[in-house]
């Protein structure tokens, strides 16, 4: 195990855009379920193969280490069976498995 290696797994506590990054992949994969949950009817994910569900991150307890994942990249179906585009936020605890609180939102991030 070299020292770039292990300064590559592990992150400063308070440096946002490690942990973010080192993240974003975990959201994609925990958080993809719950936010389906708070569909009443279908959601369309209109990501693509390489791209990532979550473009944003911000702190959501710094000193705790969880962080709020933030995206756009998915349609929810109301009742009229038309696609609304949402905005949607994933809470992950510091393990970045612990899936704390998903939103949902209509509208798209700016660009």
């Amino acid at each position: 195990n070299t020292p770039a290696a292990s300064a590559e797994a592990t992150c400063a506590p308070d440096d946002l855009q490690c942990a973010g990054d080192k993240g974003v992949v975990a959201a994609g994969i925990y958080c993809k379920k719950p936010i389906e949950m708070l569909a009443t009817h279908s959601v369309k994910w209109t990501d693509g193969v390489l791209e990532m569900k979550f473009s944003h991150f911000r702190w959501l307890d710094k000193a705790k280490g969880s962080i709020t994942f933030i995206g756009d990249k998915a349609e929810f179906q109301n009742g009229f069976g038309a696609f609304t585009p949402v905005i949607y936020e994933c809470d992950l605890d510091a393990d970045l498995k612990t899936v704390l609180d998903v939103r949902v939102t209509e509208g798209r991030l700016p660009e």
